[in-house]
């Protein structure tokens, strides 16, 4: 049954999209909000906004041109480069997590089990967010939302007296109720120096967008800086079925590299040289008792956890879960080798014994699905600030990564081939890698890791490093201005200065100019990870729920 409005008012009333009678009042302004970034995040906002939003006006700006797909699911990019997660946990709303995996199966004639747990290439979820963008255009002309799209980058921001906040950008500028800065990535950290022209040592700042990766030598010998996912996307592209080589199981099942003309050797160079957990095929039934949310509250120390405190509440989940986590190995997963090639082996093993885990059912990936399960109570204790000052500032600086590679695990085919590449002597791994400098010849770079010195001819820098810190000659003209007018700070705690911007982790309004929410890379660092579909997601949500409580709308 349609709902009413009391029947002793005289306004008229319409819905919104959960069915609740919205009182003419509530819609009698219309808001005109503006949406900074249509990439991943962009396209939540939008879609968001225009199935809840029933009075308002929405600008949406992206520099590229290209809507929906943003930096990281571009429709032309590498087909090798796939998701890390699996399809059916990539979703625009929290609530709707299913909706790439049920648009993939419209496409293709695979059973539902397969592609829920598939890992397709990213630029279908590229194609996905741009067929969402005009599927919301639609939407949005029958509900008579306007909707404009600027193909233009954002260079400034002022926040007016009356609150609202004034943006400009190439030869134009509006002003706005609410802006909502969906800007997704950072620039990229990039301070390795670059060979000229003619130099014989060959850098590539990126692998995102690249082509110059297609035109490398079948038998060049590449390193890369970095061993997380980005790195692995490298490898998977130097080594795609395009280069004439192939990855095919033996009779044990075990995957095998077949090299065909293909001559290339790869060398993954890192700091820690840790390597990523893997995706849990069989995940475990988590029923958590102990690292909860409350849990994650309280404190046993002045101004909050400690980091031992937060290793026990995970050996009491564990222990209640039947499992134990090999704390020494998360710790230091090289201990006691003496070499590259020690190293290497190692690597080899830590892979293996990850993807045993994940082909067990039960608790043998636990941490991994733990994660999987306690993710976004995790983003939230941080948001709060669970941890003492001190226990932040070491766990950014040396557990940060480790916690990444369970809570951001990869394919077990990624895995896969990556042991395989190794065991055909075709993948390296340095660890402790401390510098990297172009050699004054310009010949060779040459990177100082744990073991001495090694020099390569051609480094891809795939590290995926952004630049979170505000005070940096390199953050976009939009940042730059902002921070000069005071609209973004730096994210401090009790005196600490820290990562990212400062932020109401709860509305995610700016301090000092709350008509603008944040919703990008900077809040890495009041918060943790922000380069999960899930969580973006949450917070697109919490800030268009912070918006209807604001304008008087029904947030649910």
């Amino acid at each position: 049954m349609r709902p009413r409005c009391d029947a002793r008012s005289s306004a008229r009333c319409t819905t919104n999209a959960s069915g609740r009678a919205i009182p003419a009042r509530a819609l009698s302004k219309t808001y005109d909000i503006a949406v900074v970034g249509c990439g991943f995040t962009g396209t939540s906002a939008l879609f968001q906004l225009v199935d809840r939003f029933p009075n308002c006006t929405i600008t949406v700006f992206e520099a590229s041109g290209d809507f929906g797909p943003g930096y990281a699911y571009r429709t032309d990019e590498c087909p090798d480069y796939l998701l890390n997660n699996t399809a059916a946990t990539m979703c625009l709303t929290p609530a709707s997590r299913r909706a790439f995996a049920d648009w993939l199966a419209s496409h293709s004639d695979e059973p539902g089990d397969a592609i829920d747990t598939s890992h397709p290439p990213r630029r279908l979820f590229g194609q996905f967010l741009k067929e969402t963008l005009s599927a919301v255009q639609l939407t949005a002309a029958v509900k008579g939302i306007p909707i404009r799209l600027i193909p233009e980058e954002v260079t400034d921001a002022s926040f007016c007296k009356d609150g609202q906040v004034k943006l400009r950008w190439t030869g134009d500028a509006a002003t706005f109720d609410y802006v909502i800065l969906a800007t997704g990535h950072n620039p990229l950290l990039n301070n390795i120096p670059r060979p000229g022209p003619t130099a014989k040592a060959r850098y590539l700042h990126s692998q995102v967008m690249n082509p110059a990766l297609d035109d490398l030598a079948i038998d060049a010998n590449v390193h890369v800086l970095g061993s997380s996912l980005s790195a692995y996307d490298v490898v998977n592209r130097l080594f795609s079925p395009a280069t004439g080589c192939s990855f095919e199981r033996n009779d044990n099942g075990d995957l095998l590299f077949c090299a065909g003309p293909n001559r290339r050797h790869v060398t993954l160079c890192s700091r820690s040289g840790r390597l990523k957990a893997t995706q849990s095929n069989h995940p475990a039934s988590i029923q958590r008792r102990h690292f909860t949310k409350d849990a994650l509250k309280g404190s046993t120390t002045a101004g909050g956890l400690a980091l031992r405190d937060i290793k026990q509440l995970v050996d009491d989940e564990a222990k209640a879960h039947g499992a134990e986590p090999d704390w020494a190995q998360l710790s230091n997963p090289y201990a006691d080798c003496v070499g590259v090639e020690a190293v290497t082996q190692r690597a080899a093993e830590h892979l293996s014994t990850a993807i045993a885990a994940s082909n067990q059912e039960g608790p043998a990936n636990f941490l991994v699905d733990l994660c999987m399960d306690a993710g976004q109570d995790i983003w939230d204790s941080f948001a709060r600030g669970c941890l003492t000052v001190g226990a932040e500032t070491d766990f950014r600086k040396s557990m940060e990564s480790a916690v990444l590679a369970y809570a951001a695990p990869c394919p077990v085919l990624t895995a896969e081939k990556l042991i395989a590449l190794i065991n055909a002597g075709r993948l390296t791994l340095l660890m402790g890698v401390s510098e990297v400098r172009l050699a004054e010849d310009s010949e060779n770079y040459h990177i100082a890791h744990e073991f001495g010195e090694e020099r390569a001819r051609v480094l891809i820098n795939a590290t995926g490093a952004m630049l979170r810190d505000l005070d940096t000659d390199g953050q976009s003209d939009l940042t730059k201005r902002m921070r000069s007018q005071g609209l973004l700070q730096p994210h401090i705690r009790d005196g600490t200065p820290l990562t990212g911007a400062e932020v109401d982790m709860e509305t995610f309004r700016l301090p000092n100019a709350p008509s603008i929410y944040l919703a990008n890379m900077l809040l890495w660092g009041p918060g943790i990870f922000t380069s999960s579909a899930a969580l973006m997601a949450n917070v697109v949500e919490r800030i268009v729920d912070d918006l209807l409580h604001r304008t008087g709308n029904p947030s649910r």
